[in-house]
């Protein structure tokens, strides 16, 4: 039985308490959305509006809920890696670090090579599902065009579906994105395809800014899928309490989702479980707390349970500074307890270090065996005649064994096999030079990085994004 989902916080009756109260706030207290034309497009249906607070009732809500898809199909470059998002677990890359670790443990800048090495990375891993984004903001490239040159160096290395990078502020930039797209899929292509989605943080408490509200109402223009990531912190940005964290957050969230279903009715919209815990002793935020953990889950239960919507959660995040202990830790804590929970799909699950703040290329590949081992282990265990394996336990003799049984020499590969971690006698591991796992991790690195293309672009569609970004630049 696949036990993906299994993990429950809230009783039924809860859940619905959550949502009661959360339309509670949206109806008396009101969210601001620093957008003129938002304020009045949520206006026009029916919404009481005092300045830019806007007053949502608890009807316009579940109706807008409600035609939201369960499902969606995000289309990649190659068809045979689209994706459903809404099914299962699905992973991609990280997003807002602004430091890289180096293997020698140095910490810098990032720049755009260090992007592309990610991009290269994603295609290869096996659990990375969909590429591009924002796992680091280069520094040698101009701010006005960093977006575009991302999605390029995403299509250059990568044939997995692409998201769209955060580093997209204005309303130009956004309507930029898609002519690249349209360069790539042909002009018109995503009209009726879903091939990327925006990622946008409303300011908790309450407050959308009119960023956020572009970014919204733009993609929903575009009828591609937008992400709402509602991030409190107990404590810091919304009360001390987790339940009341919880409250919050599913408020703001469904908030973005109601303007997005107002610009385009039944435009997928995807929230994500990203509050956090306060640490109260520097005032700051912590993703890898254990209380942060049961409001993931508690969030993603409401998501994916009471709503019936993709789960998304900033999950498989570590505080540590380096590729330790502790960032393994915290790392498998985070991202088995939401997958247990059920999350369709995790944020943050590869490179990310120091709380969010730091990619790392060898915690890349880590991570990608990590999600392997939570994926294979949230698949639950088989239960049928064949593996019950009654034959052979009635034909063996005692003290036998079963090594060159034909089920074993039939099934031996079916089981889960790490792709860094060593799992070799010691004395073979000490005569290879005893190396540790993140040794490991960084010559896989660099054997990846040698052997990826150097494009999977055809040169006609190379020359038209980068004469495209030459024009904006110019």
């Amino acid at each position: 039985m696949n036990v993906a989902g299994q993990l429950r916080l809230l009783t039924d009756d809860q859940m619905q308490t959550v949502h009661d109260k959360a339309c509670e706030l949206l109806e008396k207290k009101g969210i601001v959305f620093d957008a003129d034309d938002c304020v009045e497009l949520m206006k026009s249906h029916g919404c009481k509006v005092e300045g830019k607070t806007v007053f949502i009732d608890k009807a316009l809500v579940e109706k807008c809920v409600a035609q939201t898809p369960g499902k969606f199909c995000l289309s990649a470059p190659n068809p045979e890696r689209s994706v459903l998002v809404g099914e299962g677990l699905l992973t991609h890359p990280a997003g807002g670090e602004v430091f890289v670790r180096d293997f020698d443990g140095t910490l810098r800048d990032p720049l755009m090579k260090d992007f592309a090495d990610l991009q290269k990375l994603y295609q290869a891993l096996e659990h990375v599902d969909i590429a591009g984004y924002a796992p680091l903001s280069p520094h040698d490239v101009p701010q006005r065009s960093k977006g575009l040159w991302q999605v390029y160096e995403s299509f250059k290395h990568s044939d997995k579906a692409i998201l769209s990078p955060m580093e997209i502020e204005t309303i130009d930039q956004k309507e930029e994105i898609f002519k690249l797209f349209d360069i790539y899929f042909g002009s018109g292509w995503t009209d009726n395809h879903y091939a990327t989605w925006h990622t946008v943080c409303p300011n908790s408490p309450y407050y959308f800014s009119d960023f956020v509200c572009d970014g919204i109402r733009i993609f929903a223009e575009h009828n591609q899928p937008i992400c709402i990531v509602s991030a409190p912190m107990t404590g810091i940005t919304s009360p001390v309490f987790l339940l009341s964290t919880l409250i919050l957050t599913i408020a703001e969230g469904l908030a973005g989702l109601v303007l997005a279903q107002l610009v385009q009715p039944g435009v997928p919209v995807i929230l994500s479980a990203s509050l956090t815990y306060g640490y109260m002793r520097t005032a700051s935020w912590e993703c890898a707390s254990p209380d942060t953990a049961l409001m993931l889950a508690a969030s993603i239960q409401m998501v994916k349970h009471f709503y019936k919507l993709p789960a998304r959660a900033q999950t498989g995040v570590t505080s540590s500074k380096t590729v330790d202990f502790q960032a393994g830790m915290e790392t498998m804590q985070s991202l088995l307890f939401t997958a247990l929970a059920g999350v369709n799909l995790t944020s943050q699950s590869v490179s990310a270090l120091a709380n969010l703040l730091t990619s790392s290329l060898e915690k890349t590949v880590l991570d990608n065996e990590l999600i392997g081992r939570v994926k294979h282990m949230a698949g639950g265990l088989a239960f049928d005649d064949e593996q019950m394996g009654m034959e052979d336990l009635m034909e063996a003799a005692p003290m036998s064994d079963f090594l060159v049984n034909d089920s074993t020499l039939e099934h031996f590969r079916d089981y889960w096999a790490p792709s860094v971690s060593d799992w070799r006698a010691i004395e073979e591991w000490q005569a290879d030079g005893s190396k540790e796992v993140v040794e490991e991790a960084h010559i896989l690195v660099e054997k990846i990085l040698a052997e990826a293309p150097e494009t999977l672009l055809d040169a006609e569609t190379d020359k038209a994004m980068r004469d495209y970004i030459a024009s904006i630049e110019k």
